[in-house]
């Protein structure tokens, strides 16, 4: 078996146990972005939080996370 198909198998058997847990990351993801825009409103000198609030790529990667977790742990 290769590397790859052993790795899906792991991962399958993880999530199989612990079906909410891509949700709760994505809900974590999006409530870090949310963050970010609130400190970046109070503190706006800082380039760093700055190009991450405006960017939203938490908020996205929260959104993918939560989406793709859900619809996983309905097949599983």
């Amino acid at each position: 078996m290769s590397t790859l198909n052993r790795w899906i198998d792991r991962t399958a058997e993880f999530l199989a146990h612990y079906k909410g847990l891509p949700i709760v990351i994505g809900v974590g993801l999006i409530l870090l972005d949310f963050l970010l825009l609130l400190l970046h409103s109070l503190i706006p000198g800082l380039p760093i939080l700055g190009t991450l609030a405006t960017l939203h790529c938490f908020l996205y990667l929260g959104l993918i996370t939560a989406l793709l977790g859900g619809l996983i742990a309905e097949v599983l």
